[in-house]
């Protein structure tokens, strides 16, 4: 599977969360992930793009309704880190707009819509042939602890 990322000067890397270096969207430290390179652009999206294959599909030819969820949640996560946040998802709901080919590259964008001290709502949209297939819009609930220490453990989680 071949991962694309570039979309032009306007675009900057978003700094990836020490402690989600094994997530299977973005996590370059996970060989069996996507590892997709998050960028966040001068008009406030954070996103990145995907040339998928048939390892992703559901029925013939057609993105699993599961990654497209996995994909736009990433996305808003991503966006969260680059505002300085950490957090999980604590609801999200998606609306599948258009059938999405594998085979046809796609981009996943998110934007901070709202936040407050402990809670950040969310947008995301995943296009393709420049059309939006799906949407997502969510609730994150802050979670500092979740950082990495050194070890690769997380504070919420220590190794035992």
């Amino acid at each position: 599977m071949s991962v694309t990322t570039e979309r032009g000067p306007d675009a900057r890397p978003v700094a990836r969360n020490p402690g989600h270096g094994r997530c299977v969207v973005c996590g370059s430290d996970n060989q069996r992930g996507l590892n997709l390179a998050f960028r966040q652009t001068e008009d406030g999206w954070v996103e990145a793009a995907l040339n998928g294959d048939d390892s992703l599909q559901g029925y013939a030819r057609l993105m699993h309704g599961g990654i497209i969820s996995l994909l736009l949640d990433a996305a808003m996560t991503n966006c969260l880190f680059a505002h300085g946040y950490v957090g999980v998802t604590a609801t999200m709901e998606v609306k599948f707009r258009h059938p999405v080919a594998v085979d046809v590259p796609v981009r996943v964008r998110a934007r901070l819509v709202r936040s407050a001290s402990s809670a950040h709502q969310l947008r995301a949209e995943l296009l393709q042939n420049d059309e939006v297939r799906a949407t997502a819009n969510a609730l994150f609930v802050h979670r500092p602890a979740l950082v990495s220490q050194d070890d690769g453990s997380c504070l919420e989680h220590p190794r035992e």
